[in-house]
């Protein structure tokens, strides 16, 4: 926590104006928590009033002075000796040739992705001409002691947390004085073109008069800076009655390069044309270098436009070969989102500044939420976080990266995991992607920018960005009581990114659904929030509605519908693509009868219990019967639930068979695949999630029978073709079976497998039976 500011800056009488606006040492206040919601209030009822020009800084802005004596110089040697270095870039003052080459980088992709078509989702999408804030004027600490280094203790020891690079502080600081004085020279220039500047510049003359009103200046199609600001118009009004209420305008959509799609427009939005310059310039070097090309992709330049728009972004069209264009589009948006915020809350804190030497008043600066975590990225194993955070780093393009030993240590590939890749080989492809490297599905991380520094593993109340698996955050969010149920660091997300939803169906979706209960909810306590800078949204609790969704899936699944229908409540309305199934039935190569048989329910919440009923009462029988000149039948359980519900059925009735269930372990696996071969078990019982994790080769099966449809569509062919591949020569195909069974509710289970042009039939036709061959 930073030191508090000396009295000796301000008078008695600043001061106590200071206290009465409630801006003095905000950090330092602890505030019970049922003196939370009168805190709320009051910021509430100052909304429009002007406010004494003060400057709250934020926790890692840098001191203003530019004097560095011998003492300066020593505090940095010393610093530096104290902190071993793990990585740096050297960062010299960009001398003019470097500054045209930035330019000519600029330009040439300007040029390059200028062009646009009707089609929003084909729309190109570049780089803004905003010029980035260097990061020293703008980031002011107003406490006293302007000779200590940038970075704080806090900030220079946790874990492995040491200073990357041999360069040391004082010549950064240098560095940054020189990015100052450049800044100050183009200052009007800057605040004029800007596009993230939600305030005008007014003449001094308005200011000194203190009439002084906030003015929104927004380009047209600056869709970050139209969604969050302070808007109270009736258009507004209309957006969130549209919202609340569910009244959508469903557009269908057919992209070339995304697919088909549905668009629930709010108040006749309509589909938008894509944002010329949405890009940091300080972004554009770094996106090309990570990208390998000088632009986006067809497929990243229409993804990329929907979530610049900060609609609400379903995507279930992911595959492997797409995965890395996916994850780079979403980091780039995310980096992008927390750059020009932060950018925003620095002029803020620089026209704060000015108006307090100037005695002025600067007007009500709202740029914040209750908690300085902006975006939350869920993801479901260390793997795939690692390469997040990595793309994340190189596109900050920092010169200095705290803890990156430790995240290569802790989230990359270990001896171990390189050893299971190779014992991998034999498995499919996509296993063999989705397993390799850590697979650890409990994890946590913080991510903090500095200035010029990267911190990794930062607090979560001083992150920026949040990476975490569902589990991890369960495990802070999740306590029943206690002081480790805490979730107010998700209380000012404005942005949630949940990559490989199939992945974590897997896992436990629950924990997905209790991440978004947590989100957007007024915290407990004020964590040192100066509310007379959060925005009116967060005070009046609308935030949610401000929030950006996107989920990246293989396929759609009736949980993630739900949180797309619920949980999915931007102002700018929502966008969900889905593409045309083929059908995994295609790739099914055994010469085997396939029938599909649809159950009748009456109705959702008892469609579990009929399904079990109808196994119970007419299947098991008939397989029993079956079993007496045929014992090689496996039976295949997408639910855990119901996986468990049918083997204590099996237990209970004396049954002969064995079940493998993601929580058996290899010998357990073993002897059952063993005994099924052999014919000594009647029956085999096999949970997806056991085929998800293992993909167990299990030989000798005769009949399929699939209680219920596989989520993932692959495992249907998988294990149909494991009736071929598996069996001996005395095993003709007259003597192999596959049943399905299937529900109305079924319906995108069905479509993954059969295509989506038979799925109406099987869906709604009037037979109860179909037979593919």
């Amino acid at each position: 926590m930073p030191p508090a500011r000396k009295s000796n800056k301000l008078t008695r009488k600043e001061l106590q104006q200071l206290k009465e606006y409630g801006q003095l040492d905000p950090l330092g206040a602890t505030g019970a928590e049922n003196d939370l919601d009168e805190m709320i209030s009051k910021a509430i009822n100052r909304r429009g009033q002007g406010r004494f020009s003060g400057v709250i800084p934020l926790d890692d802005e840098k001191p203003r002075g530019r004097g560095r004596g011998r003492g300066h110089g020593r505090a940095n040697r010393e610093g530096i000796d104290r902190h071993s270095s793990s990585r740096t870039k050297h960062a010299l003052a960009p001398s003019k040739k470097q500054k045209k080459e930035k330019t000519d980088a600029y330009t040439k992709l300007l040029k390059t992705l200028s062009a646009s078509t009707k089609s929003a989702s084909n729309q190109n999408a570049i780089v803004s001409d905003e010029e980035d804030e260097p990061d020293t004027d703008e980031d002011v600490e107003m406490h006293e002691n302007q000779e200590t280094v940038p970075l704080s203790d806090d900030d220079m020891a946790d874990g492995d947390g040491t200073l990357s690079g041999s360069q040391t502080e004082e010549q950064a600081y240098e560095i940054d004085e020189v990015e100052q004085g450049a800044d100050e020279s183009g200052d009007d220039e800057d605040n004029s073109s800007n596009e993230d500047d939600g305030d005008a510049e007014d003449s001094v003359d308005a200011k000194a008069s203190g009439d002084v009103e906030k003015i929104e200046v927004c380009e047209e199609h600056d869709y970050m800076g139209s969604h969050f600001a302070e808007d109270n118009s009736a258009l507004m009004h209309e957006k969130l009655a549209a919202v609340t209420q569910k009244e959508y305008k469903q557009v269908p959509i057919d992209d070339p390069e995304l697919g088909t799609a549905i668009l629930f427009d709010v108040a006749n939005g309509g589909i938008k044309p894509a944002n010329p310059k949405p890009l940091k310039q300080k972004l554009v070097k770094p996106f090309q270098k990570l990208n390998k090309k000088d632009g986006f992709t067809d497929f990243q330049r229409g993804l990329f436009n929907w979530m610049d728009q900060y609609r609400d972004v379903v995507y279930a069209g992911r595959t492997f070969e797409k995965d890395d264009e996916i994850t780079t589009t979403y980091t780039l948006h995310a980096m992008n989102h927390v750059l020009k915020s932060r950018d925003r809350e620095k002029k803020n804190n620089t026209k704060l500044s000015k108006a307090h030497a100037s005695g002025t008043d600067a007007g009500e600066l709202r740029d914040r939420g209750f908690t300085r975590p902006r975006v939350l990225i869920i993801t479901p194993f260390r793997n795939s976080a690692h390469k997040i955070v990595e793309k994340i780093l190189k596109l900050s393009s920092a010169d200095q990266e705290i803890n990156l030993a430790r995240l290569n240590k802790e989230y990359g590939p270990g001896e171990n995991d390189e050893a299971e890749s190779k014992a991998h080989k034999r498995k499919p492809v996509d296993f063999q992607q989705t397993f390799a490297g850590n697979v650890d599905d409990s994890f946590r991380i913080g991510i903090k920018f500095q200035f010029n520094t990267v911190k990794l593993y930062a607090d979560f109340y001083r992150a920026d960005i949040i990476v975490a698996s569902p589990i991890g955050l369960r495990m802070t969010t999740g306590a029943q009581k206690g002081d480790r149920k805490d979730f107010d660091f998700l209380s000012s997300i404005e942005m949630v990114i949940v990559d490989q939803c199939d992945v974590l169906l897997m896992q436990n979706w629950d924990h997905v659904s209790h991440i978004f209960e947590c989100m957007n909810k007024t915290p407990k306590k004020d964590h040192g929030c100066d509310f007379s800078r959060v925005n009116n949204w967060f005070l009046e609790g609308m935030s949610e509605y401000r929030r950006q969704t996107i989920m990246i899936s293989e396929y759609m699944t009736p949980e993630i519908q739900a949180v797309f229908n619920n949980n999915c409540r931007s102002i700018e309305g929502k966008v969900r693509f889905k593409p045309v199934m083929q059908g995994a039935i295609a790739d099914v190569v055994a010469q085997v009868s396939q029938i599909f048989k649809k159950l009748t329910v009456k109705r959702l919440v008892t469609a579990a219990d009929d399904r079990f009923a109808h196994f119970t009462q007419n299947v098991l029988p008939e397989l029993q019967r079956s079993a007496v000149n045929d014992k090689h039948t496996l039976v295949f359980v997408s639910s855990y639930y119901d996986f468990v519900r049918i083997r204590n059925y099996l237990r209970d009735k004396g049954f002969s068979f064995a079940a493998i269930s993601e929580y058996s372990t290899r010998t357990e696996a073993m002897h059952a695949r063993l005994d099924f071969y052999n014919g000594d078990i009647q029956f085999i019982l096999y949970s997806e999630r056991a085929h998800f994790y293992h993909r167990y080769p299990i030989k000798g099966i005769h009949h399929m029978v699939f209680y219920s449809l596989p989520d993932h569509p692959l495992y249907y062919s998988e294990l149909v073709n494991l009736m071929l591949t598996s069996n001996d020569e005395t095993a003709s195909s007259a003597q192999l079976s596959c049943t399905a069974f299937y529900t109305k509710y079924d319906q995108l289970k069905v479509e993954r497998i059969v295509g989506t042009r038979l799925t109406p039939q099987l869906i709604s036709g009037d037979r109860s039976q179909y037979t593919f061959a």
